[in-house]
């Protein structure tokens, strides 16, 4: 059998996750998973201790951030990521959770806000510091709230990811608004379908496809 006959009968493996924002809601991360039932779900803004899922997390004193759920797969590797800038009042400094599964490194990001004045470089700082951590030459999804409040936070966040050699795979609206806040960079990976539903959060969340290497 040749190289390209073994291509065509790879069997393609596809990988389903659900990406969401959950405004803190209680229980809703399990609310999700048993209506959508992802390998993966990708949590932000995550009330740890009102789930009865499990995750790997990074949280704040009080008990919220970002986490990672898998159904069945291992997580491993799991590393915490703070941003390097507070939002304002100087007290919260927003939580990132990067960890590998199935191959793949997954980072559940929530994106320097700092409302009112929402500065770019900022945010870029914050997106770094977790490509920092990550490694450069393996497949990784980087997906959740970004906080791109503007086009012009859209186009940075794009350029710094596309230069680390990701893509953006797809985005999702939030209610009420032009701008899509809430997004997935892949590299390495393939996205094969993707869709935005409604719920009881403040943020639309999206249920993704990917193929992997």
């Amino acid at each position: 059998m040749d190289g390209q006959e073994q291509q065509a009968n790879a069997v393609k493996v596809v990988v389903k996750i659900v990406v969401q924002n959950l405004e803190k809601k209680a229980g809703l991360a399990t609310r999700l998973v048993e209506q959508y039932q992802p390998d993966i779900l990708l949590a932000q803004e995550l009330n740890r201790s009102s789930e009865e899922i499990d995750t790997v997390s990074n949280l704040s004193r009080l008990g919220f951030g970002t986490g990672i759920y898998s159904r069945a797969a291992t997580i491993t590797n799991v590393r915490r990521v703070t941003s390097p800038h507070a939002e304002i009042g100087g007290f919260v400094f927003k939580k990132t959770i990067v960890a590998d599964c199935v191959g793949v490194q997954f980072a559940s990001f929530h994106g320097y806000n700092g409302q009112p004045f929402r500065k770019i470089d900022n945010l870029i700082d914050h997106v770094n510091a977790v490509l920092s951590v990550l490694d450069s030459d393996r497949p990784c999804l980087f997906a959740g709230d970004f906080n791109t409040w503007s086009q012009a936070h859209i186009d940075a966040t794009t350029s710094v990811l596309g230069d680390a050699g990701f893509v953006l795979a797809c985005s999702w609206p939030y209610p009420g608004r032009d701008l899509p806040l809430d997004h997935a960079f892949v590299r390495g990976v393939q996205l094969e379908s993707s869709f935005s539903y409604g719920c009881e959060s403040d943020h639309n969340g999206a249920v993704l496809e990917i193929s992997l290497p």
